[in-house]
């Protein structure tokens, strides 16, 4: 791929009508066209932002429309297209399917959408952390990222970078939360794990986007346009700057603002001032980062989501064989008093693979006493 790393794009869009594939094609156009990063043959996947399983009018997800446009763009290429994402709630995945909207869009384009919990991680380490990657995620030729624009409590603005969070399947992306809660050492992670990935083209939905109390609880807002880059971290200096957004706020930006990045920004497509794109309400700032290391070290050992097994196990050993940490083991001796696969709590991620190939729904995901508590906690 002939790459353009510093060349962000501007279009405006004000609906999710018959004047979005235009507005698409003329951003494309501006970052050098779909052929600039695909090719016949290659394996494209496109990544949505699919948080939760709510339906495209709420602004908490990527719009089935632009989703749409996307892939009959690549196709245009001869590229082989799949979808695909992790949603927060991976043990509901047929109902976010369905309510935002991806499911239906999938089918008319006859496309493929996969599951990342199914298709196992691998483990991938960069800048001192390790993360374990969707397998699909890392057999793609290419990425298309597909964020919805949303404010975010900790990180305050949820694109580009942020949206590849959704690499990382199954309830692991909970528990990275609650062990680097500091805005500043979760950037740090969001930033390492973006280096760990395949070349990225980031279209971003910015048509309706979400201010506020984001990712889920804000309120939608008429920003009107698209936008696009091929380089995560410069597309989102690029909305720092449209939106009116301090990039320093920005946790996952500060070693591109080290950098001096900030700077390198190149603008295409309609310039910013006649966009017209209203003032944009930022959440409150974390607390989280005031909470001190110490506390976070000691408290993480307790924070987990592991597999529990019910009286529907019939012993087929699809979740020991799916497990990609080998997490779990199963006696072959039937008759043997360890009935259910066993599990080693200190080498589970969550990622809830076990909980995907289970062809009894024998798996329900647990959250560990503290995660119960935090939770009841929240909806005081």
């Amino acid at each position: 791929m002939a790459a353009l790393p510093n060349r962000v794009a501007f279009r405006a869009c004000g609906a999710y009508d018959e004047g979005l594939p235009p507005a698409l094609e003329a951003l494309m156009r501006d970052l050098g066209g779909w052929a600039r990063f695909a090719r016949p043959g290659m394996r494209v996947l496109v990544k949505p932002n699919l948080l939760t399983d709510s339906p495209p009018e709420s602004a908490i997800t990527t719009h089935p429309a632009l989703l749409t446009a996307v892939v009959r763009g690549l196709r245009t290429t001869g590229a082989q297209v799949t979808v695909g994402d992790s949603p927060a709630s991976a043990v509901l995945l047929a109902r976010v399917w369905e309510r935002t909207g991806t499911q239906a869009a999938c089918a008319a384009l006859d496309v493929p959408l996969v599951s990342f919990e199914q298709g196992g991680s691998r483990a991938r380490a960069c800048d001192g952390f390790r993360f374990e990657i969707a397998g699909a995620v890392l057999d793609a030729d290419l990425i298309v990222s597909l964020p919805k624009v949303k404010t975010h409590n900790l990180t305050v603005l949820t694109a580009a970078v942020k949206n590849l969070y959704g690499v990382l399947p199954g309830y692991q992306k909970a528990q990275r939360h609650k062990e680097y809660p500091q805005p500043a050492s979760f950037g740090r992670y969001l930033r390492a794990l973006v280096k760990t990935l395949p070349p990225v083209l980031t279209i971003a939905d910015g048509v309706v986007g979400m201010q506020g109390a984001g990712p889920s609880g804000g309120d939608p807002i008429q920003l009107g346009f698209l936008a696009g880059g091929s380089d995560p971290a410069m597309l989102d200096l690029a909305l720092c700057r449209a939106l009116r957004i301090a990039p320093r706020r920005v946790p996952y930006l500060a070693e591109d603002l080290a950098n001096g990045r900030d700077a390198e920004v190149e603008f295409a497509g309609t310039p910013l001032a006649e966009l017209a794109i209203p003032p944009f309400k930022l959440p409150a700032a974390s607390p989280m980062r005031f909470v001190p290391r110490g506390v976070v070290r000691l408290l993480s050992p307790l924070v987990w989501v592991r597999p529990r097994f019910d009286a529907k196990c019939v012993r087929c050993g699809r979740c020991v064989a799916a497990c990609p940490m080998q997490a779990l083991s199963l006696n072959k001796d039937a008759s043997c008093a360890d009935r259910f696969p066993r599990l080693n709590g200190a080498r589970c991620i969550g990622c809830c693979c076990c909980h995907e190939v289970c062809p009894e729904r024998a798996i329900r995901m647990r959250q560990s006493p503290l995660m119960r508590l935090a939770g009841a906690l929240k909806g005081v």
